[in-house]
């Protein structure tokens, strides 16, 4: 039935009703899809062909671009430092956490209105919006099973959430703003940062029974869970600390903050790759974003005016192809590796 048709019937007939869906016009939405990368890792066997085997430098070969735990031998296949893509709410507010759900299909955000704004993991498209918190959410954390996430607002409310986004139960957990959340290895605890003298991050290690914390009062303090006092203080910093991070392995601890240790900028946010062990992320109060290499003093990339302003939170997609950050200019931004061209073009540009 055409339109004319549905006009003459709709005066034939008053009370006709067009019951079918309005026409739209079609629009290419471009997404980052990396399960070509996961294929060619299950087509290729051989682990020798795996480390030997170039990259192709050309862009219609992006569909051989090797997945990043294939590329331990050149880091700078692995370094997300394309902008891709800009997420915003219709009603703009700071952005102060970013979080990957378990199975990599969508990102979470937490604002300033107290709202959870999940997008999507291939298009970074809006998908739905909810009032997650009467205040601003600070934190998010996922167990390590994925089966819970928990969060925490400006008022010291922690809640816990099913993965279908129904809240599970809320209590109050402390009287001033809680900073940080982490789950103990084995997802039976977690622990969270708050205090009169402003605690801002706590994480628990990955496979002992191990906190450290780190705050305003410029200290690294280590803590077994089962005591009242603190195992160990260390006075590495001379400024408060905004960020701290086990790596990968559990064997370093990434610390920043206000005394510019790492670079001479304020950071504020550090993640850590889920696949490369030595490669992490720092982002600044001025929205430049660092990758960085362990004991390399050098940054691996210096990616100026990612933000327009201070970066909140970092975290990369559990494939470890994308990074979503979080910032003051109520945005969530989305970083994606270069194209083996634009690789190829660089290191030309070098020699």
């Amino acid at each position: 039935m055409n339109i004319k048709d549905i006009v003459n019937v709709r005066f034939e007939n008053p009370k006709f009703k067009f019951d079918g869906k309005r026409m739209r016009v079609l629009q290419e939405r471009k997404v980052v899809d990396w399960s070509s990368a996961i294929i060619l890792q299950m087509k290729v066997r051989n682990l020798d062909e795996i480390h030997i085997n170039p990259q192709h430098t050309s862009n219609t070969q992006i569909i051989n671009l090797k997945s990043p735990n294939q590329c331990y031998n050149d880091l700078s296949y692995c370094i997300t430092s394309k902008f891709e893509h800009l997420s915003m709410n219709k009603i703009r507010s700071p952005v102060h956490i970013v979080r990957w759900t378990p199975d990599g299909r969508r990102c979470m955000s937490g604002t300033a209105t107290g709202e959870f704004s999940l997008w999507n993991g291939y298009g970074y498209n809006f998908e739905t919006i909810l009032q997650a918190h009467e205040s601003s959410v600070r934190t998010m954390c996922w167990s390590h099973s994925g089966n819970f996430l928990v969060s925490a607002d400006n008022t010291g409310i922690v809640k816990y959430w099913h993965p279908s986004m129904n809240n599970i139960q809320v209590f109050k957990g402390h009287d001033e703003p809680i900073r940080d959340i982490s789950f103990s290895y084995n997802d039976s605890k977690f622990c969270t940062a708050s205090h009169n003298w402003d605690v801002r991050s706590a994480q628990w290690h990955q496979y002992q029974s191990l906190i450290a914390s780190a705050g305003k009062d410029n200290l690294i303090k280590f803590w077994d869970p089962r005591a009242s006092e603190e195992l160990y203080t260390l006075h590495s910093h001379k400024s408060t600390l905004l960020a701290l991070k086990w790596s990968l392995e559990g064997q370093y601890l990434l610390t920043g903050g206000k005394d510019q240790i790492i670079i001479k900028k304020k950071l504020t946010s550090l993640c850590v790759h889920p696949i490369i062990p030595d490669y992490f992320v720092s982002g600044c109060g001025d929205g430049t974003m660092y990758h960085w290499q362990m004991f390399n003093e050098v940054p691996l990339e210096t990616v100026t005016n990612g933000h327009e302003y201070t970066i909140w939170s970092m975290e990369f997609h559990p494939v470890g192809h994308a990074l979503a950050s979080g910032s003051m200019d109520n945005t969530v931004r989305f970083w994606i590796r270069p194209r083996p061209d634009e690789i190829h073009n660089e290191k030309k540009e070098e020699l």
